[in-house]
């Protein structure tokens, strides 16, 4: 008798264990906040030193592929240590619904009083990423031109 409550002691503590220290669920790791790459977000800077992200996006619909940019937060944080609200109406971004290694997929809000508010109906835009290879292609071009404008200035 004692022997079968001893396993059945170190049983319940086995499974209870199990349980506590199990991986993170599917759905908690869908319910967890998505980030945008650094690489891939702007800096603002307005007249009076405030700072906040953006990412720039294009429009699928209609010629000439009109876009602009979107805040990702609704507020900016300033020289001073305080906090200032992104200007109201800005457009942001309310939620990323996915993300994937070149673009993500957002719905887009409005600024309203310092938090983005999502649109009704809700509006949904494809922005690009900056993979590591484009940036490796951005720095090697750069050097290029920094290269051919040394030669020019030496042939004059």
């Amino acid at each position: 008798m004692m022997l079968l409550k001893l396993t059945l002691v170190i049983i319940i503590s086995e499974i209870g264990e199990r349980t506590m220290c199990s991986a993170p669920s599917t759905k908690e790791n869908e319910s967890a906040p998505v980030t945008f790459p650094p690489k891939s977000l702007l800096n603002a800077t307005t007249s009076n030193g405030c700072k906040h992200s953006e990412v720039p996006y294009f429009e699928d619909e209609g010629p000439g592929f009109p876009g602009g940019f979107l805040a990702v937060s609704c507020t900016k944080d300033c020289p001073s240590g305080k906090e200032e609200n992104v200007a109201e109406g800005y457009r942001c971004v309310a939620t990323v619904n996915s993300l994937h290694e070149e673009e993500a997929d957002v719905t887009v809000g409005t600024c309203v009083k310092g938090t983005c508010q999502p649109d009704k109906p809700p509006r949904h835009r494809t922005v690009q990423l900056i993979t590591e290879e484009e940036e490796e292609e951005v720095e090697e071009e750069d050097e290029e031109e920094g290269e051919d404008d040394e030669e020019e200035v030496e042939e004059e």
